[in-house]
């Protein structure tokens, strides 16, 4: 309670009166706090709204997409003869992937040219596609990791026939991976003489005759690892990036010339060059959701036309998903838990 001091002009405050003051003060500032919390709370609710909407329309765009490119595609059935050509190319044959795209394009009634880019026997397995399909198989042996491709003798095999898909499967992977530092010459070659030289060489030499008919279709298989920095395989990951721009290059070239580009980056498919450390259950899972080559070729020709890049399988294409919405050290680390030995 406040008194008349005895000093005239002066009011004398006693303590009681001093602390309701003070929790009269707190209680209008934390009502000022709390309407101020008010509107900033509002302000975010705005905010998450925004942003789980973008989130939604986000994911419901990838979802139809999806559909577009992996189930509807597969509602019709397509000629390939007829769409492209009568020949199909596919250099890099001996690999699991490269028999899988050659059978599936053999069942579409295409003949077939296997180009086999190191030692390695196909006879039987052409031997093999001519009697269940009925359709013309030749083999061609470039053995690139020999020595510089000889461009005459693969222009002479390419002559009179109408090739209509080229599928470059063209990996340059050694079975040991290279370090950077005192990495061995053929280590540091062999993804780049493949890769970056030998696949513009071979497209270079049936792209003519495909921009002659104004038709045609160029797969180009490249890796999910070209975006990510692996140390453990840094040119090989860095001649994969070169193959992906290679690709968008010669799509904007090519588009109004009637050539289909397609760049594939699909997930592991198991083949003899790739052994694996790490968790063996997580190699175990993985191979329950892998297809096998002739499923994911199927799947990834399905794509062909619709799709300019593509994972080539729809499993392989949820898992891209979740790996773009993932942060990168994560990523990293599940590539590099599966990297061969």
């Amino acid at each position: 309670m406040a008194r008349r001091s005895a000093v005239p002009g002066t009011i004398k405050i006693d303590s009681h009166t001093i602390m309701a003051l003070a929790v009269d003060s707190a209680k209008w500032i934390i009502k000022d706090i709390l309407q101020n919390l008010r509107r900033v709370e509002e302000a975010l609710s705005v905010v998450g709204l925004l942003y789980l909407g973008n989130v939604s329309v986000a994911a419901t765009w990838d979802l139809l997409k999806g559909v577009r490119i992996h189930l509807w595609p597969r509602l019709f059935r397509r000629n390939f003869v007829k769409e492209y050509g009568a020949w199909a190319v596919i250099a890099g044959a001996e690999d699991g992937m490269g028999r899988g795209y050659a059978e599936v394009l053999a069942r579409k009634g295409m003949n077939v040219l296997l180009v086999l880019v190191t030692h390695g026997d196909l006879e039987d397995f052409a031997q093999e596609i001519r009697d269940k399909y009925g359709v013309e198989v030749e083999i061609m042996d470039v053995n690139i990791y020999g020595g510089e491709l000889n461009c005459d003798d693969v222009r002479r095999k390419f002559a009179r026939k109408e090739i209509g898909v080229l599928v470059n499967n063209i990996t340059g992977m050694n079975a040991n991976t290279a370090i950077i530092c005192g990495a061995a010459r053929p280590d540091l070659w062999r993804p780049v003489g493949v890769g970056v030289a030998c696949v513009p060489t071979i497209t270079s030499l049936v792209l003519p005759a495909m921009v002659g008919r104004q038709k045609g279709a160029v797969v180009n298989v490249c890796s999910p690892m070209a975006t990510l920095s692996l140390t453990r395989l840094h040119v090989y990951t860095a001649a994969k990036y070169f193959l992906i721009s290679y690709s968008e290059v010669l799509r904007y070239t090519h588009r109004s010339q009637g050539i289909v580009v397609q760049t594939v980056l699909p997930a592991e498919i198991p083949h003899g060059m790739m052994q694996y450390h790490g968790a063996a259950v997580l190699h175990d899972v993985y191979k329950l959701v892998t297809p096998c080559q002739s499923v994911f070729a199927a799947h990834a020709l399905s794509t062909l036309g619709y799709a300019s890049t593509t994972s080539g399988y729809w499993i392989f294409g949820v898992l891209g998903w979740v790996m773009n919405c993932s942060p990168w050290w994560l990523v990293a680390s599940f590539m590099i838990a599966r990297l061969p030995v």
